[in-house]
């Protein structure tokens, strides 16, 4: 039985056997991936594809990959005595919730999810951030919850999305 209190039953790692032909977040290449390319990813390894699951049908997934972000990029306090020029990182590359999830706090819980498995990632072969390239609209999303940029505003008004990151 469902909790009403959770927006998912479950998590889970994307499979064939998720029906995705009805998942629409609002944005169509995030739909077209999900429908489309994330299995394929999968396969490559090119990221994983999680799922959260409410009354047996998926309402948000989240997609992870491993990835490097520049030290540099770092504001100065959070560089610290880090001597590499490249700091390894869980990168969010994809993030989206089903028109009829949103605002229910689909998405917070799976970036929670994804702070739980960079943990996990930081004990079996070392990483310090959880990075994404937010589209500019949701910037503030991300910082609500503990992202940042190095980037100044005026880098947002001329990109598509901006890099950001949270220390672990």
């Amino acid at each position: 039985m469902h909790n009403p209190f959770l927006p998912f039953d479950r998590i889970e790692r994307l499979s064939e056997a998720h029906d995705l032909r009805g998942f629409d977040c609002g944005n169509a290449d995030f739909n077209d991936f999900i429908q489309n390319d994330a299995l394929k990813d999968m396969r490559e390894h090119n990221s994983v594809t999680y799922v959260g699951i409410r009354a047996r049908r998926p309402v948000a997934f989240v997609s992870l990959a491993t990835a490097a972000y520049k030290a540099a990029l770092l504001r100065t306090k959070d560089q610290g005595d880090f001597k590499y020029k490249q700091v390894p990182a869980l990168k969010v590359a994809r993030i989206a919730t089903d028109l009829g999830g949103q605002a229910k706090g689909c998405a917070s819980t799976l970036l929670d999810y994804c702070f739980a498995v960079g943990l996990k990632v930081r004990e079996l072969c070392g990483c310090r951030l959880m990075v994404t390239d937010a589209l500019i609209e949701r910037i503030g999303w991300y910082e609500k919850r503990g992202f940042v940029s190095s980037m100044g505003p005026r880098w947002g008004r001329s990109r598509e999305n901006l890099p950001m990151y949270a220390i672990f």
